[in-house]
């Protein structure tokens, strides 16, 4: 179950890599349309031969560098990106178990058989109550059952069906 939770999201993200590709190379064949239709290159050959003193030349040399390596410090960006979300995703599902053990009581409790009290590792005894709680979310609430009304209060007794009562 749990790989079916982190392969969704990458399946999704491949999905939608995959469509922000293709739409990048359907703006580049416009771009080459548009390109190739008003000679944009020679228009710009010719706009940088007219004003040779301000050096536009230059300029475009310079965008284009920048383009690519926006591109490249993006990618590099979103790689990060992405492995600190893998890792965010590995520490949750760590922290998620981990909660869900800590408030659970496992394994062999030592209990007295006349008292019920427990015994730690260290020697020293607890209230069963007192034990759970610390080890869980369970609160108590305490009530003295007919059983042992009747054994340890005889004469607060009261059978049913008694009209004296």
């Amino acid at each position: 179950m749990n790989t079916e939770q982190h392969t969704l999201p990458e399946n999704k993200s491949s999905k939608k890599l995959i469509l922000e590709l293709l739409i990048i190379f359907a703006f580049a064949f416009a771009v080459y349309m548009f390109a190739s239709s008003y000679d944009v290159l020679e228009r710009i050959v010719e706009f940088t031969h007219q004003y040779e003193n301000s050096e536009f030349d230059e300029f475009i040399t310079v965008s284009l560098f920048m383009v690519l390596a926006l591109a490249l410090f993006s990618m590099r960006r979103w790689q990060e990106a992405r492995k600190a979300n893998n890792a965010l995703l590995q520490h949750s599902e760590i922290l998620r178990k981990t909660i869900s053990d800590i408030k659970q009581l496992k394994g062999i409790i030592p209990i007295c058989g006349r008292c019920k009290d427990i015994r730690y590792d260290d020697g020293y005894w607890q209230q069963v109550e007192a034990y759970i709680r610390e080890h869980s979310e369970v609160e108590f609430s305490h009530s003295i059952c007919p059983e042992c009304v009747k054994k340890e209060y005889p004469s607060l007794h009261v059978v049913k069906g008694d009209k004296h009562s």
